[in-house]
């Protein structure tokens, strides 16, 4: 079996009796390897760039909403293109395959120059609009002024990498963050921090330092991304798969039928992305009110859950690829197979991820302080975050599902129903009228992510998320 799964692929194995979870778990693995390393790689950012202090800390902190805004619109188009792609490789159409690639590219320097234009004229109010402290401004401009001129790269690495996963390649893009994520780091190490020595087996070295502090960071950060795309084009015309193309040539002209099929589906990612963005702010804006020891557990929770459900990230790229290209090739049995596999094995992992988690919260909370309060409440918190993350993440591989099938509306009605309409109302039944604190806000997220889970299996067994 080759790395990269097109369609005729995935139909001789399905045809032939051969066994569909090998195939669905040689696809996931690249993919949910490639999301621990890019996480592991942000929080390795994150200890970096607060070990030199609590203002450059909230200097890369104030801007966090503001990233999170960004990214949707970048996660918006990857998955429109996703959806295209997925599709052009089932129906067996090598010309339209590289046609969809090409604008691809298009659209993604397009998309980025406009988000660079908004960051950089923006960038200096910024800090003031969100409350940063006198102290914090001047790092949090300049952090996110050349945070700004990496966007053309990061929204092209992102679309580029969904277009590889879409084909059936998660390996490339595992490789090419891998090697853009371990630039970074080295990054980070000589531009954050001064000279120094550095003591390695009893022997004193000196190390060359910039000491550019917040900056530094964002210079790293920005490079890599110029790194990564680099590398991401450069395998795109080289490596053979359905997506390779000659760069410079042709097809590169927006055709507008495809413009409009690839906002079809980014239109409603984007509106649920910033959904779930807009009720994140309002949710840490009614726990901020519990006090310092309940958001500290309630932030620990939520950087270790994030470990927890990036599996199931990547059994949802894997589903749009296996169920676009399936669809593509007008094989709805094909498709019906891949998506209740997928969520069988993507459930199977996140449940075997959890038990330890859910049986050993103490101990990972103190990894992570050693206020002996914030350690009682978050060994309470990331213990129900843990026995109950299966419900999140198996709306995230259905998310994925339905995506690969064009059934976009029903994930951003899901979410918009879930983030406002049941969670921060249970949220603030829990910590106002019921007084439960943020064991209570942990709980009222279980509730919400049960119901979307609940829907999401009725979708399934409905059919409908195929027809569209």
């Amino acid at each position: 079996m080759s790395s990269t799964q097109t369609a005729s692929d995935l139909i001789s194995s399905s045809d032939s009796g051969q066994h569909i979870p090998a195939t669905i778990m040689k696809l996931a693995w690249p993919a949910i390897l490639e999301q621990f390393l890019v996480c592991m790689a942000t929080l390795m950012d994150t200890a970096m760039v607060g070990s030199i202090g609590a203002v450059a800390t909230a200097a890369v902190a104030v801007n966090i909403s503001s990233v999170w805004l960004i990214n949707g619109f970048i996660t918006a188009l990857s998955a429109g293109f996703s959806f295209l792609i997925a599709h052009a490789v089932g129906e067996g159409d090598p010309d339209k395959t590289r046609s969809i690639t090409a604008q691809s590219i298009t659209c993604s320097l397009g998309l980025g120059v406009l988000l660079t234009f908004g960051v950089e004229l923006i960038c200096d109010p910024l800090p003031i609009w969100l409350g940063a402290a006198p102290d914090v401004v001047p790092h949090a401009q300049r952090y996110m002024q050349i945070i700004g001129l990496g966007l053309i790269p990061q929204t092209l690495s992102v679309v580029l990498s969904s277009v590889f996963r879409s084909a059936g390649n998660t390996r490339i893009p595992l490789a090419a963050n891998l090697t853009a994520n371990a630039a970074n780091v080295i990054g980070n190490f000589l531009l954050i921090y001064p000279a120094r020595t550095l003591t390695i087996g009893g022997m004193t070295l000196p190390m060359w330092g910039a000491g550019l502090g917040t900056a530094g960071a964002a210079i790293s950060t920005s490079a890599s991304q110029y790194l990564l795309a680099a590398i991401l084009l450069c395998l795109l015309t080289k490596s053979d798969t359905p997506v390779k193309i000659p760069l410079l040539k042709k097809h590169y002209r927006i055709q507008k039928p495809l413009f409009l099929q690839m906002w079809h589906i980014s239109f409603p990612v984007l509106l649920e992305r910033l959904t779930l963005t807009s009720g994140q702010l309002a949710l840490t804006a009614m726990i901020s009110t519990l006090g310092t020891i309940p958001l500290a557990a309630h932030y620990l929770t939520n950087q270790t859950e994030g470990l927890l459900y990036l599996p199931a990230y990547g059994f949802s790229y894997t589903a749009t690829a296996l169920v676009g290209q399936a669809l593509g090739a007008r094989r709805k049995d094909l498709a019906d197979k891949y998506a209740i596999w997928t969520c069988v094995i993507g459930s199977a992992v996140i449940v075997a991820a959890c038990i330890p988690v859910t049986l050993l919260s103490g101990p990972i909370i103190r990894l992570f302080s050693n206020d002996p309060q914030v350690v009682a409440l978050g060994t309470k918190t990331l213990a129900i975050a843990a026995a109950t993350e299966l419900f999140f993440s198996f709306f995230v591989i259905v998310c994925g599902i339905c995506r690969g099938a064009g059934d976009v509306r029903f994930s951003l009605l899901v979410s918009v129903i879930g983030m406002w309409g049941l969670r921060i109302g249970l949220v603030y039944l829990a910590t106002r009228p019921l007084q439960l604190g943020v064991v209570g806000v942990w709980i009222a997220i279980a509730i919400d992510c049960f119901i979307r889970m609940l829907l999401c299996i009725w979708r399934l067994k409905s059919g409908r998320w195929k027809e569209h």
